[in-house]
């Protein structure tokens, strides 16, 4: 839900509205749209990845004009954000006439706010008995801001050219509406006009709709004697927030069939203010019985199918705004913020919906002026690029969208004064950087779409350190360490055992600063206030060719479990070529117990012994063809697989495992004492004699 705007000396002119063209598409019946069974998931083949893009509420508010869509959509376009993803330009609350097509004047408000409902003869009525009728009717009309357009020779309205304008650069486009009588700025919502609205915007190519929920009225008390404050009027008190969603999707749905459009994307701003009033809801309300809403429960005073959204919102829209209205506070994105609910309600993230944490304040500059000298409200203060990039993580850790409400355009476009004092609201060149990080970017968009966990206990206080933790595609980690304190630096810290990880280690790349480096215990950073690290932890191999292979050096093996005995050329270096192997007593100055290992072009190894006397001139270590066939000594054959291995080593114990290209089997022995032949056997990890140490 937007609230309106406070008072300032940057306050928008309200421009003088006329009617413009009515809109082109015809509605279907509305009564095929209601319907009282259980939701399945949404599924509608859209936001399979959380959607990433921009919409205009945060820097530009209800002021928006067409022209500063289109230098947003140039500007995004021109400077890479829509090559890395953010791909969809949204006009919020605002954009529409005060009435619809069907009326001459704007809609008729009550004192509090809400629309004027009336009795069957005309009379009005409150409303808060759940009855009364909405009397306008037509289509919603662009404002005088959106002039039309001609296109391909064709008048469109200026909300029709934007999509065009969108679509011609790549890019997709999205419009505000409500499940209400009202916007939140009074404009006409679209309760009771499912049928017309969704129609429209899919004739006018909208790709994707934000749905908000802000119902008007005075307070109602109901019988049982409780408060329930503001809750609306009329359907808005008969039909829960969730059947009226699931009414405009299916809207949304029937009218993309009907024109052979794709699916539009829907995104539910309908955070869990609002508690209904259970008397008052529809018996055969579709959230009395679907399973999800079901099996939450629902509070006292409370009617099935609002708060939390959480619960059952992935059932009807592909993104959920799960918190209220955040400002330029970071606060509102910390533990004691969004990311605490973020976290409660994961099980509602999927391909295609998504835990959405309100817009993005990362790059956002004051509006209002700049703060300390013409504006001192700190729910407006500019965001330091610490806080973006604590932000942007924080997201991206719980796969939320992408949707950013700075001011996306240029220096030039986006500048302002008052009082002798000038300043820009566009984007900077570090904020945009902070925007298009890319490593950042793939943590959102991971395909394994299972948002972070809290590593630990819960922060015992609003300034205490929080450490996050995500699985991703492929085997990697992500951990995010957070300084929630606004003013000291701390050193936030985890382990890999506190993480849940085991292993030989990690490697790790800080996203941020590009640093890499290996992890085996800690995981440490000093950081600034407000300052987060964000680590991509990749696990090391368990085994990597071994690290003697071409080091131009002679080593002696011992075979595990033999107490120490080592690989030698069996009777010594003056045994005749092709003598077999064994193991035996370790002597250091025994150059039948020394062995070099080169590497080949193709990346095998040919393991030579360091003899050199009549019989033995480096002779290579060949293996046989079968299981339990002795390994013996031949001059080299460049290219003969029994006389090639594969060397690695465990990068936790060190130890080497020796396998042969030609038959597949591994270097063993057949006993533990002196003497013991050295063989090839199939792999078996138990076996010891499989499990060469380096003796030197």
């Amino acid at each position: 839900m937007r609230v309106s705007r406070r008072t300032t000396v940057l306050s928008r002119i309200l421009l003088t509205l006329a009617l413009a063209a009515p809109g082109l598409a015809v509605g279907i019946g509305a009564s095929a749209l209601a319907t009282a069974a259980p939701a399945a998931a949404l599924d509608n083949g859209n936001a399979l990845t959380p959607p990433m893009g921009w919409n205009s509420w945060n820097s530009l508010g209800t002021g928006v004009t067409e022209q500063q869509v289109k230098q947003t959509i140039d500007f995004m376009s021109a400077n890479g954000l829509v090559q890395t993803g953010y791909d969809t330009v949204t006009i919020d609350d605002g954009w529409s006439l005060g009435h619809r097509d069907g009326q001459t004047t704007d809609l008729v408000k009550t004192a509090d706010g809400a629309m004027q409902l009336y009795d069957s003869n005309g009379n009005p009525v409150s409303g808060t008995d759940g009855s009364g009728n909405d009397p306008t009717t037509g289509h919603l009309v662009p404002n005088a801001a959106y002039p039309a357009q001609n296109v391909n020779g064709q008048t469109v309205n200026g909300i029709q050219y934007l999509a065009w304008y969108a679509h011609s650069k790549g890019m997709k486009f999205g419009i505000y509406a409500t499940d209400t009588y009202t916007t939140c700025q009074g404009h006409p919502g679209s309760l009771g006009h499912e049928t017309t609205d969704a129609a429209d915007f899919v004739a006018w190519g909208v790709d994707y709709v934000k749905y908000d929920d802000c119902p008007y009225g005075p307070q109602i008390v109901g019988p049982d004697g409780h408060n329930y404050y503001t809750q609306g009027e009329g359907k808005e008190l008969t039909r829960s927030i969730y059947a009226r969603v699931q009414t405009f999707q299916k809207a949304l749905d029937a009218a993309t069939a009907a024109q052979g459009r794709p699916k539009v994307t829907l995104s539910v701003s309908a955070q869990p203010a609002h508690t209904g009033v259970p008397y008052l809801l529809d018996a055969n309300d579709p959230a009395r019985t679907d399973p999800k809403v079901v099996a939450a429960g629902t509070q006292q005073f409370s009617a099935p199918g609002y708060a939390p959204t959480g619960v059952w919102c992935g059932q009807v829209a592909n993104l959920c705004r799960i918190g209220g209205d955040r400002d330029s506070e970071i606060n509102g994105v910390l533990y004691n913020g969004q990311l605490q609910t973020a976290l409660q309600y994961a099980g509602n993230v999927r391909p295609g919906s998504w835990n959405d944490m309100d817009m993005m304040f990362t790059g956002w500059k004051d509006p209002y002026g700049v703060y300390g000298v013409t504006d001192n409200n700190i729910g407006s203060k500019s965001y330091t690029d610490d806080e973006s990039r604590t932000e942007m993580s924080i997201l991206s850790m719980m796969a939320a969208p992408l949707i950013s409400g700075a001011d996306l355009r240029s220096a030039a476009d986006s500048g302002h004064s008052y009082n002798g004092v000038t300043w820009t609201t566009g984007i900077d060149s570090s904020s945009l950087a902070i925007y298009k990080n890319a490593d950042v970017i793939k943590i959102d968009q991971d395909a394994l779409a299972t948002p972070a966990t809290l590593v630990g206990s819960a922060p015992h206080s609003q300034t205490a350190p929080v450490v996050l933790k995500r699985r991703l595609a492929g085997g990697d980690t992500a951990v995010l360490l957070v300084n929630q304190d606004p003013n000291n630096y701390q050193t936030v810290s985890t382990s890999l055992s506190a993480l849940g990880l085991n292993g030989p280690g990690f490697s790790s790349k800080e996203l941020w600063t590009g640093s890499t480096g290996n992890i085996t215990g800690n995981l440490s950073a000093d950081l600034a206030p407000s300052a987060v690290a964000l680590y991509r932890l990749t696990p090391l191999p368990a085994t990597i060719p071994a690290t003697v292979i071409g080091d131009g050096r002679y080593h002696s093996l011992s075979a595990g479990g033999t107490g120490g005995r080592a690989l030698e050329v069996s009777g010594t270096c003056s045994s005749p070529l092709g003598s077999s192997a064994d193991i035996n007593t370790w002597w250091t100055d025994h150059t039948s117990e020394q062995w070099t290992f080169t590497a080949n072009p193709d990346g095998t190894v040919r393991i030579s012994d360091n003899c050199d006397t009549g019989t033995q001139v480096h002779s290579v270590l060949a293996a046989g063809t079968g299981a339990g066939n002795t390994a013996y000594l031949l001059k080299s054959s460049p290219g003969n697989p029994w006389q090639e291995w594969r060397v690695m080593q465990s990068t936790t114990t060190g130890a080497l495992t020796l396998t042969n290209v030609g038959n597949g089997m591994t270097l063993d022995t057949t006993g533990t004492t002196a003497g013991s032949s050295v063989v090839t056997n199939n792999a078996n990890g138990a076996a010891p004699g499989q499990s060469w140490t380096l003796l030197s």
